[in-house]
């Protein structure tokens, strides 16, 4: 028997029971940023989060991060994501794992309606990132973006999903920490996809006992951790979290030196996987090697082909990622 199916066992018999009170916990560890299933018509196979989940728990990881970047949200109709929301509840609300739904969208109202669900069903967190066509321009327009959602889930922790590469949404998070003490009561810190780490150093300082920083940049979690971050959200985590739980473990102890190792070593593993068309293709096509099988990416995204996907496995191979 595997080790995939002793956490089948453990989490369909042996589900752990939760803190009466973790709507309120704070996030820590390793949150994975899940793909969405969908079948071959592109259609979502919500049978797969289950397995998806098991993964999660046999690899050490803390939660699961919903619709996301990895997860294809802008690809997704409104429809789909709360289905997906539902499901993933519906499959881990009763183990240890924490739940964050990205709910941000381009049309403000499907952000609304998906808050009020996720907080219907008790989700621990919801997130949400700057519309990215029409963007706002400052602190003052992203707040009055924020706060709708804010107030359809007034019982959930918010968290501002800041990821510049995307969005081209580039505002003071300092600012946007300061003023959220009194004009967004209920966000509770960032999801932080950003490598500016100066901006960093200056956010951990802001209100700790209310905010969290969860770091977004998988390849230099490293440096994140070392201003003090205890959590991270990232696609990564779906498959290679034993190397970061190994990077985190070394920095606690001091051992810098190991951690520069395994986290240059990330880094070697990421380069060979964004080769074939990005990682949001690569990642689901391992999902698949990793006996997970979470579909094609959707349109605009092009999927591996057969000979990507075996050319990806071999470099993945050569790269040691298998024996991680």
């Amino acid at each position: 028997m595997g080790v995939h199916d002793y956490a089948r066992l453990s989490f369909k018999h042996q589900r752990i029971e939760r803190i009466e009170e973790s709507t309120m916990s704070k996030p820590s560890g390793l949150i994975a940023a899940v793909h969405t299933p969908v079948t071959s018509d592109f259609q979502l196979n919500l049978d797969v989060v289950e397995q998806q989940a098991e993964l999660l728990l046999s690899n050490g990881c803390t939660g699961s991060y919903v619709a996301g970047t990895t997860g294809e949200c802008h690809s997704l109709t409104c429809k789909q994501r709360l289905d997906l929301a539902q499901r993933w509840y519906d499959v881990i609300h009763e183990t240890s794992l924490y739940q964050i739904n990205h709910v941000g969208s381009n049309i403000l109202s499907e952000s609304v309606e998906l808050a009020a669900h996720s907080e219907s069903l008790g989700i621990d967190g919801i997130a949400a990132m700057a519309p990215c066509f029409f963007r706002p321009t400052s602190v003052d327009e992203l707040i009055a973006y924020l706060k709708p959602i804010a107030d359809a889930a007034p019982s959930t922790p918010l968290y501002f999903y800041d990821i510049p590469v995307m969005t081209h949404v580039e505002l003071s998070m300092v600012e946007l920490l300061e003023r959220a003490e009194t004009e967004l009561p209920t966000l509770a810190g960032l999801k932080y996809t950003n490598d500016n780490l100066d901006q960093l150093q200056q956010i951990m300082g802001i209100n700790p006992d209310r905010y969290t920083i969860l770091f977004g940049f998988d390849s230099i979690l490293s440096s994140a951790w070392l201003y003090g971050v205890r959590g991270a959200v990232g696609g990564t985590y779906n498959w290679m979290s034993s190397i970061y739980i190994k990077i985190m473990e070394a920095l606690e102890s001091g051992d810098t030196a190991t951690a520069a190792t395994l986290q240059k070593k990330t880094v070697d593993i990421i380069t060979e996987v964004v080769r074939h068309h990005g990682f949001a293709p690569a990642s689901k096509a391992i999902m698949k090697m990793y006996g997970v099988d979470c579909g094609p990416t959707l349109s605009p995204l092009t999927s591996l082909t057969d000979e990507e996907y075996t050319d990806l496995r071999n470099r993945l191979e050569a790269a040691g990622q298998f024996e991680l």
